[in-house]
């Protein structure tokens, strides 16, 4: 392992226990320990969940990596379940989800893939991600219609254009899938002001890498149907799981929920906080998504700052685990 692995691992490291400090001050120690009070052994539940989800999400990520290639034979499942905890705590901390865990696989997985194929799984594993939501705000959109009565003419208006917008998104993402995406985002790109030369200069000067991107990205959906769509299964079910720990919050406190109901908050509550991605830890606008969804299926939105708290509390728990299994060098 070189000094340059080491310096790139630390710091990823050193960010995470600032965050961890930070999310529990801004908390509050003496809220945190409310919280868990008031949920007791129920939140050992909540947190036990997250190892179904998080093993799911491996499952999804592994079946990427392994194409095959002598190459994916190296990844072992311990390992990309590491990546997969310790890329979204860190995914957590940072503005733009993205920027921060990403990055982070790739350079993890670069020493044994190599920096073109790391590239590629790692971006088809967000891809996954970013398609499987889609598809539970799609399943939010009936589910609600099926779960209230009497919906105003301007929430259906809302209704219509999610279930729109998510499907002209999945076509898209499908088209992606089997074309690739750097050569389009780069199409994109050199018609943004003041960079579109410096990308159009990038374009025509990694043209060969761009290309034999997109045909490692476009490989999973052409040449490897199977894995692709027991990829995408095994994320969306991974987000079904999750939905259990909203269901588990709102009746430890006495109130009755059933599990469709606990899907569409969290579809909705995701919606809202994606649609103001740039806020690091989702701070302000998971709240007002709980609210939101809660509000709409009759449920005191008083329990939205509730289950707001307890999923902070949980994703400080994981993010510590994600953080520290960073430096556990046998799950390399």
């Amino acid at each position: 392992m070189t000094n340059q692995t080491n310096v790139i691992r630390n710091i990823f490291f050193a960010l995470g226990v600032l965050v961890i400090f930070f999310m529990a001050y801004s908390l509050g120690f003496d809220v945190i320990c409310s919280n868990l009070l008031n949920t007791g052994w129920w939140f050992a539940a909540i947190l036990g969940i997250w190892v179904f989800v998080y093993l799911i999400n491996a499952i999804s990520f592994h079946i990427i990596i392994r194409d095959g290639s002598g190459e994916s034979r190296k990844i072992r499942f311990i390992r990309t379940l590491k990546l997969v905890i310790s890329g979204y705590a860190i995914n957590y901390t940072t503005p733009v989800g993205l920027l921060g865990g990403e990055p982070y696989r790739v350079f993890e997985l670069k020493p044994a893939l190599g920096t073109k194929k790391a590239t590629s799984v790692v971006l088809l594993y967000a891809m996954m991600h970013f398609v499987s939501h889609l598809i539970l705000w799609l399943l939010c959109v009936p589910l609600l219609l099926l779960s209230v009565e009497n919906i105003s003419l301007g929430v259906e208006i809302v209704l219509w254009c999610i279930l729109g917008g998510s499907l002209g998104l999945i076509y898209w993402s499908f088209k992606v899938y089997k074309t690739g995406i750097i050569g389009r985002l780069l199409t994109l790109g050199s018609h943004i002001p003041f960079v579109r030369s410096r990308i159009k200069e990038y374009a025509i000067k990694k043209q060969e890498h761009v290309a034999e991107l997109d045909q490692l990205i476009a490989n999973l959906y052409n040449n490897r149907k199977k894995s692709f769509y027991l990829s995408l299964f095994a994320e969306l079910s991974s987000r079904l799981v999750a939905c259990l720990e909203v269901y588990i919050m709102i009746y430890s406190v006495g109130q009755n929920i059933t599990y469709v109901q606990s899907v569409v908050i969290v579809g909705f509550a995701s919606l809202f906080a994606n649609l103001l991605f740039f806020s690091p830890m989702q701070l302000g606008t998971r709240e007002g998504g709980y609210a939101l969804a809660l509000k709409s299926l009759a449920i005191t939105s008083g329990i939205g700052v509730y289950v707001s708290l307890c999923t902070r509390i949980r994703e400080l728990f994981w993010i510590a685990v994600g953080v520290a299994i960073m430096k556990y060098k046998s799950l390399k």
